[in-house]
């Protein structure tokens, strides 16, 4: 066991040797169960480790939420937007059944003070941004997880949770009637991350003598102001590790096949969540994967985006210039562990790769309707590449999730088609049999980026409303019939009646999709109607 005394803290070089003999002891254990092809990083184990189903009906996967005192910002969009990308590759291309948790920290100091600034209360305070926070990741395309666990609706369990723990005595009311987690007698603390120390804080921590050693850190934190709730310790509120610990164990039990949030998290957050989950629940490892997504930053700026830093860029703000696949394109650019350098040449890059997914998709649906031919396709060559393109992207996104490089292989894969699709035609004679090849590519990359996320593949796009403005049904339709207008006096003008039958097909076009138009002296009015163009006729 790692002893630390004051003679180590004045030494912390002997202190830090001893973290790293211990640290080489506490190694990944790796689960029974089926082996598959895929590949995750495992930071105890420090390297890619093979992905483990111990159980062949469904994977568990939580994610740690936000603290809802402002708005999402993007800096905690990238994190979601990322692990919503692993999610549903998991789903899609490996057909896995993942049951999604997150919790939500409604009880916080950050919170109190918001709601003090404002004059309001703080259970209003959090369930505004809560609620804004549940609106920006559906904008974002972020599928909303299976279960939503408050901390202040679970309290109760998060007491008793505790209590266990100090049966077990490994844990202890401090002099400041805080409940602490006696990490000295934890034989795997450390297994996540190298372990840091202040040595003046640490000093000052043993000076006062509230805790029996600094890296012991608190479960229970007393409070006599501001919101509390009853304990056997006094009146308090829960400390951020043991809600997730609480909250995970009470949904998901003793294991977990995956935890994920942003790499600042991995340590002390999960390390402490990881030490006492093992104590609680009597085992040696809680979690079999930790998923850590890189930090975002500001370009030019060496620290990450963060509302303490005041360099954060709100998802609303964002999504007045961007849309929601633009975000997703630039976070699916960079490896889920890497991080991002935000900026407007970022954005646009991404915005690029995306229009020429949507044009190929265009022009690919196109050929295959007859309106457009195509010079130089060769149908051999396109199921050649298809077959290459085929076992790159999935070895690559068996590699640890590398959506990065598969994204740059699809480019690969649709460049040379859309070319030929554009090309002006000469005497070529194009025959049928480039259809079904076109057709097999423009599916399969459809799977592909509908398995990353991207709404514009299903239609959603719209729906999600992420264009630079809210789309106005009604000045669309005030367009449609000005043209109409004009199109009508066009055909008084000039006795034209075919130009009378276009007014009525566009007529009968709308009111086939709900939209009755009425036309009267002075214009034309519209309104939604069930009736279809059976009853017109």
């Amino acid at each position: 066991m790692l002893q630390v005394g004051r003679q180590q803290l004045r030494r912390p070089e002997k202190f830090f040797q001893l973290i790293r003999q211990t640290s080489t002891k506490r190694n990944w254990l790796k689960p029974d169960g089926i082996e598959t092809d895929l590949r995750i990083y495992n930071c105890v184990a420090k390297r890619n480790v093979p992905f483990i189903l111990n159980n062949q009906y469904f994977v568990t996967w939580y994610t740690c939420g936000p603290t809802v005192y402002d708005s999402c910002h993007l800096g905690h969009a990238s994190c979601y937007v990322k692990l919503d990308i692993l999610q549903r590759i998991l789903r899609h291309h490996f057909n896995l059944n993942i049951v999604s948790a997150m919790n939500i920290t409604d009880i916080d100091d950050k919170i109190i003070a918001k709601s003090e600034n404002l004059g309001k209360d703080w259970r209003d305070v959090a369930r505004f941004y809560e609620a804004e926070f549940w609106t920006d990741l559906k904008k974002l395309n972020v599928l909303e997880p299976n279960v939503k666990a408050r901390v202040t609706d679970h309290i109760p369990k998060i007491i008793n949770y505790i209590e266990r723990i100090i049966k077990k005595r490994m844990a202890y009311v401090g002099d400041d009637n805080s409940v602490y987690m006696d990490v000295k007698s934890v034989k795997n603390y450390g297994k996540l991350q190298n372990i840091s120390l202040d040595e003046q804080n640490a000093e000052e921590q043993l000076e006062k003598g509230i805790k029996k050693s600094p890296m012991d850190f608190a479960l229970w934190k007393a409070r006599k102001t501001g919101p509390t709730f009853p304990s056997p310790w006094g009146d308090g509120r829960p400390a951020w590790h043991i809600e997730c610990s609480t909250l995970a164990g009470m949904i998901f039990g003793d294991n977990l096949h995956i935890h994920a949030g942003g790499i600042d998290l991995r340590f002390p957050h999960h390390e402490n969540e990881e030490c006492q989950s093992c104590v609680y629940h009597d085992n040696k490892q809680w979690v079999n994967y930790w998923l850590h997504t890189g930090h975002l930053s500001m370009k030019g700026e060496s620290q990450k985006m963060s509302n303490s830093l005041k360099n954060t860029i709100t998802v609303k703000d964002m999504l007045k210039k961007y849309s929601g696949d633009d975000f997703r394109m630039a976070c699916a650019l960079s490896h889920y562990r890497n991080s991002m350098d935000y900026s407007d040449e970022l954005m646009e890059m991404a915005k690029s790769n995306l229009n020429k997914f949507k044009g190929f998709r265009t022009d690919c649906l196109a050929y295959l309707s007859g309106k457009k031919t195509a010079v130089g396709l060769d149908d051999s060559a396109i199921f050649e590449n298809l077959k290459f393109a085929q076992s790159h992207i999935d070895s690559s996104i068996k590699d640890d999730f590398n959506t990065a490089r598969s994204i740059t292989t699809l480019m690969d894969q649709i460049s040379s088609i859309s070319r030929c699709i554009n090309a002006q035609p000469g005497s070529e004679v194009q025959t049928a049999s480039s259809l079904d090849a076109v057709a097999a590519v423009s599916n399969y990359v459809s799977f592909i980026l509908q398995s990353f996320g991207f709404a514009f593949v299903t239609g959603q796009e719209h729906e999600l409303n992420t264009t630079t403005e809210q789309f106005d049904l009604n000045a669309l339709l005030d367009d449609i019939l000005n043209t109409r207008k004009s199109i009508r006096e066009k055909a008084v003008a000039d006795k034209n009646d075919h130009l009378f039958e276009i007014c009525d097909d566009l007529r009968k076009c709308l009111l086939q999709n709900g939209i009755d138009i009425r036309d009267h002296s002075k214009g034309s009015s519209w309104t939604f109607t069930k009736r279809s163009i059976e009853q017109e006729k």
